[in-house]
């Protein structure tokens, strides 16, 4: 395993603040040769078999690209990521989703738990990263009070005739707590816990790019997942 272990400092942002940033986990070079591998794809001058956008719009996002593509599968299961993950959830974890992102996502708050049960993230910025482009927003301390689940939209539900998005905004604003933006430059890593609200900010100049891969892990002894996805250990063991 990686030694590169979290500090007792960072443990306890990332325990009381939901987040925390490892700065400079990966190097210019290797983001850069990312983010070109990831434009000529894009661009067609590279083929891939499996590859395609998640959204339709020009930019959009890939979903799941480490299940047909080794390098992205790299990036998942990279030994640095190894131990700081460790860190977060008290033991090891397995990869189960990639997302790259070319442009901001501007996706509005939520939380990442409602969709992928007991998840953390790995936040990877490839190039620096800041309001201008769109960069995520989070609301620190709030993975310390409640996930909203499929039951809240239930008929005896707390948030019964809400849409999602909705009922995240009404639990920030009952959070009561302030809202944060997230600066990064290539090779920082945000680890944040997948309780914590967060969105994709507006972009403020609508023509830069904002390279980015999203990771995702679970506790390496969490039974009962159910999606359907494979898991990913960092020994490279699927299961």
């Amino acid at each position: 395993m990686n030694k590169k272990k979290l500090t007792l400092g960072q443990k306890e942002h990332y325990n009381q603040k939901g987040y925390v940033i490892l700065r400079e986990l990966f190097s210019q070079t290797e983001c850069d040769d990312f983010v070109g591998y990831m434009m000529d794809l894009h661009a067609g001058r590279r083929k891939l078999d499996g590859f395609t956008l998640r959204q339709a719009d020009e930019w959009g996002r890939t979903h799941n690209q480490h299940a047909y593509d080794p390098i992205a599968m790299e990036w998942l299961i990279d030994v640095r990521l190894r131990q700081p993950l460790y860190d977060c959830l008290g033991e090891d974890a397995d990869g189960i989703q990639t997302m790259y992102f070319w442009k901001g996502s501007e996706q509005r708050r939520h939380q990442d738990q409602f969709y992928l049960p007991r998840c953390i993230s790995a936040w990877i910025a490839l190039q620096d990263i800041s309001i201008e482009n769109g960069t995520i927003y989070v609301q620190p301390s709030s993975h310390k009070n409640r996930l909203i689940t499929r039951h809240d939209f239930e008929e005896a539900g707390d948030f019964h005739g809400l849409d999602y998005n909705d009922a995240v905004d009404l639990l920030f604003e009952e959070n009561n707590l302030p809202e944060i933006e997230v600066e990064a430059s290539p090779g920082d890593v945000v680890f944040f816990h997948g309780v914590l609200i967060h969105r994709g900010g507006p972009i403020l100049n609508r023509e830069s790019f904002r390279h980015v891969l999203a990771n995702h892990y679970i506790p390496h002894g969490l039974t009962g997942w159910d999606l359907g996805w494979p898991r990913y250990s960092f020994d490279g063991e699927k299961h």
